[in-house]
């Protein structure tokens, strides 16, 4: 019965407990056993389905270089090395392998393009996908044509200023500048050996030269003579041309009939650029009275192009004279079988000009020693009177067995000789520039001196 008693009274105890902490719970956290209240406020961020992949752990996918064109993707990194190409129209990146240089990491190239140029375009600031071949001239003027640009070899602007020049030949006054233009810059372009020779071949010495000494404007025959020395200077096709062209007579004729000092000047420059080392050239110019011509201008009134005049005539027939014996010499000291039989040929053709004799016999001896004597009396002398007795003095020593002869007892000559070798001594004492015109002096001293002898 005790035991009994024990149980109910846990059993009462227990429910007693259990109802109190109903209660408790009731009073503290009302309505608990209905639906718990929503917060007030709640973020939802939605992820876009083309991003869901690209979390943290999911990097932009690699760019892989190729050799074509690839968009590059925001946020995307390329290896160095590659052609990146930017619209600025769209901001669309691209890129690609350079073409040449897969294997070279260190070389980076950037274009930048217009959307709105034609998909043919070419940039003439990109260099070819072949530029490190050879490409040809005819190559890049197809690759500049869809640009509208061309380009110009020293030979098309010769063959472009030659219509040119033929076109306003026919409309030409005194006072207009085009012709000047196009002579100036024809002279020009004229100095180089190839130029002149296309020229030349061209028919420039027939279409342009001639109708330039043959007009009645003292500028045209004064250029036409210029642009003939230019291109007849060292090149042997245009000596040939100008002499199969007979351009010889018409410039002598200039020297002898024209009053103008360029015309005269210009044309004894381009007879001086087609007769040197040309004996068949020196032919036709004695055959053409020539060597008269070139005396008369030493008969003409002093006056200072007339001294210019003298000069360039002097210069001239000492060449000429002094090719003679530098063609003698090689004769006697070549020794190659083919260069021998040239070099005879060349002393042939000389002495069939007689030259030297025909220079003797028109008073060229006697002209050079009215001129040292002139000299001789102008003494302090300037620079191209220093020039004037050079090229006397040298005429005067390869002509010496000649000269000899016919300045035998002209004692002013003589004292000539003694009156510039002590000027030159004594301004040789302080410049040395003057040792050759000194060395020349006492030789001609000791030459033509009949006391020294």
């Amino acid at each position: 019965m005790f035991e009994m008693s024990i149980v109910r009274i846990g059993l009462i105890i227990l429910i007693a407990a259990s109802l109190g902490a109903f209660w408790y719970l009731d009073t503290v956290f009302y309505h608990w056993d209905g639906v718990l209240p929503q917060p007030e406020e709640m973020v939802v961020e939605t992820v876009p389905e083309s991003s869901k992949n690209n979390t943290i752990f999911n990097k932009p996918k690699e760019f892989v270089p190729t050799n074509e064109w690839q968009i590059i993707q925001e946020g995307q990194l390329i290896p160095p090395g590659l052609h990146v190409q930017i619209d600025l129209q769209t901001g669309e990146k691209k890129a690609k392998l350079m073409e040449g240089n897969i294997n070279n990491k260190s070389k980076y190239s950037l274009a930048i393009t217009d959307s709105h140029k034609p998909e043919n375009f070419i940039d003439p600031n990109r260099m070819p996908d072949n530029s490190h071949k050879f490409r040809s001239y005819e190559k890049l003027k197809d690759d500049l044509k869809d640009l509208n640009m061309t380009i110009k070899s020293d030979m098309d602007v010769m063959d472009e200023l030659s219509r040119k020049f033929q076109e306003q030949m026919k409309v030409y006054e005194d006072s207009g500048k085009n012709l000047q233009n196009i002579l100036t810059d024809l002279e020009y372009l004229l100095h180089q050996v190839d130029t002149a020779e296309v020229f030349a071949k061209n028919k420039g010495i027939q279409l342009i030269i001639i109708p330039c000494i043959n007009s009645n404007s003292s500028y045209l025959k004064s250029q036409g003579a210029l642009l003939l020395g230019s291109a007849a200077s060292n090149n042997q096709k245009v000596q040939i041309a100008s002499l199969e062209n007979d351009v010889i007579p018409l410039l002598l004729k200039h020297i002898d009939n024209e009053f103008t000092f360029s015309v005269q000047k210009n044309c004894i420059f381009a007879l001086s650029s087609i007769t040197r080392r040309f004996p068949l050239a020196q032919k036709q110019l004695i055959d053409n009275n020539g060597i008269q011509i070139f005396m008369s201008v030493f008969k003409t009134p002093i006056s200072k192009f007339n001294t210019k005049l003298k000069l360039k005539v002097t210069q001239l027939l000492e060449d000429l004279t002094i090719e003679i014996e530098d063609a003698k010499l090689t004769f006697k000291e070549e020794t190659n079988k083919q260069l021998n039989i040239e070099a005879a040929e060349r002393v042939r053709q000389y002495d069939n000009l007689h030259l030297k004799d025909k220079l003797v016999e028109n008073g060229w001896c006697n002209i050079l020693g009215d001129e040292f004597i002139i000299l001789s009396n102008q003494i302090p002398l300037d620079e191209e009177n220093n020039a004037m007795v050079e090229a006397s003095g040298k005429s005067l020593l390869a002509l010496q067995k000649l000269c000899k002869v016919k300045l035998q007892g002209n004692k002013e000559f003589y004292q000539s000789f003694y009156k510039l070798e002590t000027y030159y001594k004594q301004l040789v004492q302080n410049d040395v520039f003057f040792d050759e015109l000194y060395q020349l002096t006492t030789e001609l001293t000791n030459t033509y001196d009949p006391v020294l002898e």
